[in-house]
């Protein structure tokens, strides 16, 4: 009869399997269909083989729960761990196949079902050596070959077997080094990502991401097997990874907007983006800003003068006041206009530059007249990287004939308010991801064209700064 513990440990398998994979995840891209569909696109369909795991567990508990449905006394309290294993699993294998998107839940509900089932795998391997070991007291007067056959060799051993190379695994393939690991990630067709309303099926226009994440020891193994793997120690300041994670979710958001606006002004549909005060971030504790000003208020003027972007509010702070001098500040707080004196100091950088003690960011206003429908993928988590190439790409969807002239095109950088291609990370291992595409051009924010070129020396690297200067070269290279 078939043991519940075949049924735990397949699921442990695949589940070590799964996470390798999710590591070298990068390495089947540049595959893509006739159809067009990507690797990162197929990814998402390749995430429902993760519901086996759970599942394997549920069989493995509920079988147990059939095969000693009879028993008593301590198989009671067995019981009752493989149905709490059961339940777990089956929520898990919920989560994978109806919310894939919710990947904390599912991962908090795997990793709360792991030591339960190593808990039964432990305990009914015990519970199977005493009977084994009755059997073999009631059997003494059968043959040595006969006795031999009520007790497996490896049967003693299995729980600590599997226990000791669960944990070897685990340390080689979760445990904290201390570094960040960056690695060559996959190509993603923005017109496949977004699409905008009254827009027409666009060309070939990939962005490109990577993978940067904390490091493990098994990335020092694949960075030996593998090309442009590269680590860097992770600072002592750095945030968690649960506050990371929602920082490049939102600036993956932000450079969504900020792409749609420029790409609908470019395409001769709406007024883009305009500046309109400068809000703050954040107030430094015991600053001369402290308890006069908070996070989210927008300045609006200094001393009566307009600032209506960080560059104004900057050029007038320099020029006309000086450090230890209290400032009118004219703000919104609330959809309330108010006014109050904040007294300045001098930065601990440029001690003759007065500063408030706040970090602030240019309030934008962006009209962005349709709608817009992004694509979810599970391997795109955040950041801004895609924005230039997503502007293009709406570009293309709105311009009649499109605009890459029957280029496949690819490249990276963000956008800004300006249409302005700004400055990334990663680069080489962007520039090695495209060279293994078919990419007849990859578009670079100009300061980085040197270190593109370090990682991919044959691709046709084009350095740009600005959007219109992607819209210009691709124009003048019409296939």
């Amino acid at each position: 009869m078939r043991k519940p513990a075949v049924y735990y440990i397949f699921g442990i398998a695949i589940a070590f399997a799964c996470l390798v994979a999710s590591e070298l995840i990068w390495l089947p891209a540049p595959l893509k269909t006739g159809s067009g569909m990507q690797w990162i696109e197929m990814i998402d369909w390749l995430f429902y083989f993760l519901a086996i795991v759970p599942l394997s567990w549920a069989a493995g508990a509920l079988l147990g729960i059939w095969q000693q449905r009879k028993r008593f006394g301590f198989a009671i309290v067995m019981q009752l761990l493989r149905l709490v294993v059961a339940g777990l699993s089956i929520v898990g294998a919920g989560y994978v196949l109806l919310e894939p998107e919710k990947l904390f839940q599912l991962l908090l509900i795997i990793g709360a079902s792991v030591p339960l089932v190593y808990a039964d795998l432990l305990l009914s391997e015990g519970i199977e050596r005493k009977r084994l070991a009755r059997l073999k007291d009631a059997e003494e007067g059968h043959s040595h070959a006969e006795k031999s056959s009520f007790i497996p060799h490896w049967l003693p051993r299995r729980g600590a077997i599997v226990l000791s190379v669960t944990i070897m695994l685990l340390v080689a393939l979760l445990f904290p080094t201390g570094y960040q690991v960056t690695y060559p990630g996959m190509t993603l067709n923005m017109n496949r990502y977004a699409h905008v309303e009254g827009g027409q099926h666009g060309g070939t226009i990939n962005g490109v991401l990577v993978f940067d994440r904390p490091a493990v020891p098994a990335d020092w193994l694949y960075a030996s097997l593998l090309p442009m793997y590269s680590f860097e120690k992770i600072p002592e300041d750095e945030p968690p990874l649960t506050e990371t994670y929602a920082q490049v979710v939102l600036m993956k958001t932000d450079a969504n907007s900020l792409a749609a606006a420029v790409a609908m002004k470019k395409a001769g549909i709406g007024s883009g983006i305009t500046a309109d005060g400068v809000r703050v971030v954040a107030v430094v504790k015991d600053s001369p800003a402290d308890r006069l000003l908070q996070a989210g208020d927008i300045i609006d003027k200094l001393d009566g003068q307009a600032v209506h972007t960080i560059s104004e509010m900057t050029a007038y702070m320099e020029k006309s006041v000086k450090p230890g001098a209290s400032v009118a500040v004219t703000l919104r707080r609330a959809g309330r206009v108010t006014q109050t004196t904040v007294a300045t100091k001098a930065s601990d950088d440029t001690p003759e530059r007065p500063v408030f003690g706040i970090s602030v960011q240019t309030e934008l206003i962006l009209d962005i007249p349709r709608e817009l429908d992004y694509k979810r993928f599970m391997a795109h988590i955040g950041g801004p990287s895609h924005g230039a190439m997503l502007t293009l790409a709406i570009i293309d969807q709105l311009t009649p004939g499109g605009i890459t002239y029957g280029n496949q095109v690819a490249g990276t950088g963000t956008i800004e308010a300006d249409g302005s291609v700004g400055l990334i990370g990663g680069i080489k291992q962007k520039a090695y991801a495209i060279s293994r595409t078919d990419a007849d051009v990859f578009f670079v924010p100009a300061a980085l064209e040197a270190e593109a070129r370090s990682g991919a020396p044959q691709l046709n690297i084009v350095p740009v700064e600005t959007i219109d200067e992607v819209l210009d070269w691709l124009e003048q290279h019409k296939k």
